[in-house]
């Protein structure tokens, strides 16, 4: 009888971790769920500001009118601009300048995968995609630790956490005429809205971890607006779908809790 009853003690108190664990991982969801885009100070790169509005892929966005992209098939994406950076970070330029090409390959991937070209040399039917950071804040590291280490003595995940920021501006053009077809700026705060494993576990501990995190986002993003507006597509129905999916997965998240 006493066996049974220390086996049936630990099944308990197996049983018992794996909830706490799930209670956990949906928390660690919520809170990541709650960091979302932001909008950021003007760095000059789009020059004129005055027409952005909410938009259907970014915090902002102005799509221009009279301007058909419908079939084009081939993209340039240009190196990623740094030098809004300047007065915005303290990393230094060589990890920036990698960052740069992570993102600008990442970008590249992600088009590849909609079924676009990617080119160097711009002419009829392709797109040119200009792209600037324009401010990346890694996460302090140190007061994060600090905070983690206060959750033994408080076990809820503590929401003020500074898990960094990564701002960006966008524009994109007809590869023909020169002609501005979109542009775009976001900010987002630690790994944005991403439902990123390592983010959530590692992300505040590590320099760069959310910041990669982020251009994946964007870089999907990006790569989705340039096929939604060369196919044609609605994109505001399309939109609206994509917004109804993740209010979804948060009421998921608020069941699971």
């Amino acid at each position: 009888m006493i066996v049974c009853s220390t086996q049936k003690r630990g099944l308990f108190m197996k049983k018992s971790d794996e909830i706490s664990w799930m209670i956990l991982c949906c928390l660690a969801l919520l809170f990541s769920s709650c960091s979302t885009a932001h909008v950021a100070a003007p760095s000059g790169f789009l020059k004129d500001y005055s027409d952005l509005k909410q938009g259907e892929y970014f915090k902002q966005e102005s799509i221009a009118g009279g301007v058909d992209v419908t079939g084009f098939k081939a993209v340039k994406v240009s190196p990623v601009d740094l030098s809004y950076l300047s007065d915005k970070t303290a990393c230094d330029t060589g990890a920036l300048e990698e960052l740069g090409r992570e993102f600008r390959e990442d970008i590249e991937d992600h088009l590849k995968k909609e079924g676009f070209t990617i080119t160097s040399n711009p002419s009829g039917n392709t797109l040119v995609v200009n792209l600037a950071l324009t401010n990346v804040e890694p996460p302090n590291i140190l007061l994060n630790a600090a905070l983690t280490a206060a959750t033994f003595v408080v076990p809820v995940p503590l929401p003020f956490d500074q898990d960094g920021k990564t701002a960006f501006e966008g524009r994109v053009f007809d590869g023909a005429t020169g002609k501005e077809v979109v542009k775009f700026a976001e900010e987002r705060t630690g790994s944005g809205d991403q439902m990123n494993v390592k983010a959530m576990t590692i992300g505040k501990y590590q320099k760069f971890t959310n910041t990669r995190v982020v251009f994946s986002g964007w870089a999907e993003n990006v790569a989705k607006m340039l096929q939604d507006l060369t196919s044609g597509a609605d994109v505001k129905d399309k939109a609206k779908k994509s917004k109804k999916g993740k209010a979804i997965t948060k009421q998921v998240i608020g069941m699971a809790l």
